[in-house]
């Protein structure tokens, strides 16, 4: 891990006060701090200019044209009535042009920019999903990751104390130099386990500050999930809704206005034009005048050396391009929200049987207790059974924290994940 966040997470350690964190403020400190969204809204907002120079790209052009040319004439000495010498020219002109027929050209090419404009804007909700998935899975990392060390720390003090008791039984006789030495080796497994967690701990937390650019010195335990639906049909049908899929389809659309587009070229334009000016010749006989023009002109393209064929040949791969990531994006979002409810659905079942199963460990492990007392159980059989309850409650641990994570994927899937659904009055 870089240097310089350890040293950064050490300067939280020191000046940050004991303040709790919730799961609403980390997702908004990740929300203005992470930099591929602050780019997907530059994005945007670059649509929008585009969308701006395409409905201003057929529209009313004011020139003011200046002019000077310096000519010279010569005639055959044939010609009946010579004219021959220099010719000096100054003129000022202002053009009026406005189209007034464009093949449908400015609609279409408004439409495109309007397409592209939606499908970036999908684009930047997705990615402030994703940003919000993320900083769920960081956190409920850091809060499994402090749970397993709380359960670390109290397996190893009791450990310890079994190691107490065992070295008083094994002055006075009662324990086998082998029975403590299995404690030992216990106390010292519990030791490095709470190392190692506190080390995962450092490691997640410096996860956690790079999502969100805080450190979690504390955070809240989270009470509620957002609902969900309770079908998969129904969540199949959702994932419509997702940005991502959305995009691929406005993309789409804009390739198909870009087509459209692409076929008018060389389809002809009507410009009402008009021209006001004025004009000075110094030749022998000086002259000036004045001029006004009114008139419609209209423009046909005739050749273009291939170019607009190309052109629509790279129009239509870009169509049937959009056509196969719609496909493949819609096919991805089913298999995983289907992969994800699947296990959603298997951690809830699992939940009431590891609550019995820590309930029936914890009283298996005080029954052998007091029969360690009366010599009816070993050592072996109080670490073994320290063991198992130890296993179950990091089980219990780990699949919460999943529930957690697993719902708010599928938020994410179903294209419903936004700063909006944490809000308490969303949650049950």
């Amino acid at each position: 891990m870089n240097i310089n966040i350890f040293l950064v997470i050490l300067g939280y350690l020191i000046i940050q006060p004991a303040y709790a964190l919730d799961l609403d403020e980390a997702i908004l400190a990740s929300l203005s701090y992470e930099s591929q969204l602050r780019l997907n809204r530059i994005s945007v907002d670059q649509s929008v200019a585009e969308l701006e120079q395409a409905k201003k790209r057929f529209g009313l052009n004011v020139n003011l044209v200046g002019q000077y040319d310096f000519e010279r004439i010569q005639t055959p000495n044939q010609v009946m009535f010579p004219t021959e010498g220099t010719r000096n020219g100054r003129g000022i002109q202002l053009q009026f042009d406005y189209p007034v027929y464009t093949s449908g050209k400015q609609k279409i090419g408004i439409d495109a920019a309007e397409s592209q404009l939606v499908a970036q804007q999908h684009t930047y909700l997705s990615t402030k999903a994703k940003t919000i998935l993320q900083t769920v899975m960081v956190y409920t990392d850091v809060l499994k990751k402090q749970a397993l060390i709380h359960l670390n720390e109290q397996v190893l003090s009791n450990l310890m104390r079994n190691q107490y008791e065992a070295n008083r039984k094994y002055k006075v006789g009662m324990i086998t130099r082998a029975d403590l030495a299995q404690v030992e080796a216990q106390v010292a497994e519990g030791h490095a386990e709470l190392t190692q967690a506190k080390s995962d701990l450092m490691v997640t937390s410096a996860k956690f500050f790079q999502v969100t650019g805080i450190f979690p010195e504390k955070l809240k335990e989270i009470q509620f999930l957002p609902k969900i639906p309770e079908s998969f049909v129904q969540l199949d049908q959702l994932i419509l809704q997702h940005p991502s899929l959305q995009q691929a389809k406005f993309e789409k659309k804009a390739f198909e206005n870009r087509y459209r587009l692409v076929k008018k070229e060389l389809s002809p334009t009507v410009n009402f034009t008009s021209r006001l000016g004025r004009q000075n010749e110094a030749t022998y006989i000086n002259s000036e005048s004045d001029n006004f023009l009114v008139g419609v002109q209209m423009n046909v393209p005739l050749y273009d050396s291939g170019l607009n064929r190309a052109n629509i040949k790279k129009s239509q791969l870009d169509i049937e391009y959009a056509d196969q990531k719609i496909e493949l994006v819609r096919k991805n979002l089913s298999l995983d929200v289907q992969r994800s409810y699947s296990q959603l659905l298997n951690i809830r079942q699992t939940k009431s049987a590891l609550n019995y199963a820590i309930k029936s460990a914890t009283i298996a492990l005080n029954y052998i207790k007091k029969e360690l007392e009366f010599g009816t159980k070993t050592t072996f059989d109080l670490l073994t059974a320290e063991q198992k309850l130890l296993d179950v409650q990091t089980r219990q641990v780990i699949n919460n924290q999943d529930e957690v994570v697993l719902t708010y994927q599928i938020l994410e899937l179903i294209g419903q994940l936004d700063s909006e659904e944490i809000s308490k009055k969303n949650l049950i």
